[in-house]
């Protein structure tokens, strides 16, 4: 099933020949194809979408109060299974999700996301926030995203518990117009690092410096069994009024896969197609002790 990008390589070959093994010609032969996905849901559930869930989903689905809620829930979970369906070549509803223990506490119920059937070295991760949902996947590597909506937030309330001291200077530094969503944009940032580690919720956030003043950050984030320390975190197309992120280990060599395959690519396509040839090791950690020039 054609669901890669349709875009030539300086060759004349198509980029998804590249996601075949031994086929990497003109490329970084560790090219590594992450799989986005992102979409809305419509207000009521789609009957399409609560048929490939697990009775577990379901059951959470129905304790919704608000069906809105019920059906953002059920397109993003149906969404994710259709997507590593598609890869694993299992139908979406017989694939079986489990988690790892936290390595924070230990508890099981909020630990990292794993496929438990069919067997895969696949990783994922899923985030929504209203109606949007976000949705990446890659193969043997730790992966997460989160989205969310730029809303009010109280800046002097969270600040200290969620932003680190250069963060922190940084908001001080811009119009106060930008304030919030510089500050949500730092949280996404930070959720997804936290869901690639695996610790989630148990995370100190205001450890995690993601250096909003750059366009993509290199950060250090250890947890106990986690074997990646330092993270790539990039932003993600969210469109208006959300903001979205995506982290992975710094030396992953990612071409991001939107799973456009009819009609021209778009922009963000082609920029991610031409870096990819042009790749570079990621740059060291910084450590920021100064505000940024304004």
């Amino acid at each position: 099933m054609g669901c890669g990008l349709r875009l030539a390589h300086p060759t004349g070959r198509a980029l998804r020949d590249l996601w075949e093994p031994g086929r990497v010609t003109g490329f970084p032969r560790a090219l590594l194809r992450v799989l986005v996905r992102s979409g809305r849901s419509v207000r009521c559930p789609d009957p399409r979408d609560l048929a490939v869930l697990s009775p577990e989903e379901k059951a959470r689905a129905r304790r919704f109060r608000e069906p809105r809620r019920a059906a953002a829930y059920a397109a993003a979970h149906a969404a994710a299974r259709r997507c590593l369906g598609e890869r694993l070549g299992s139908p979406a509803g017989e694939i079986h999700f489990g988690r790892r223990p936290c390595p924070g506490c230990g508890k099981p119920d909020h630990g990292r996301p794993v496929v438990d059937w069919p067997r895969t070295s696949w990783e994922s991760s899923l985030s929504r926030s209203g109606p949007h949902w976000l949705f990446a996947a890659a193969d043997g590597v730790r992966i997460g995203v989160d989205i969310e909506r730029v809303r009010p937030v109280s800046l002097n309330t969270l600040s200290s518990a969620v932003l680190s001291e250069a963060e922190r200077d940084y908001l001080a530094d811009i119009e106060p117009y930008l304030r919030q969503a510089a500050f949500i944009r730092c949280w996404t940032r930070k959720e997804a690092v936290v869901k690639a580690s695996g610790i989630g919720i148990e995370a100190i956030l205001s450890q995690i410096d993601v250096q909003p003043w750059e366009p993509r950050a290199v950060v250090e984030h250890r947890v106990a069994g986690c074997p990646t320390v330092t993270w790539a975190i990039r932003d993600l197309p969210a469109g208006p009024g959300y903001s979205a992120s995506l982290a992975l280990p710094a030396e992953a060599q990612p071409l991001l896969d939107f799973g456009r395959d009819r009609g021209a690519p778009s922009p963000t396509d082609i920029a991610v197609a031409q870096e990819a040839t042009q790749w570079r090791p990621p740059p060291p950690v910084r450590v920021r002790t100064a505000r940024p020039t304004p």
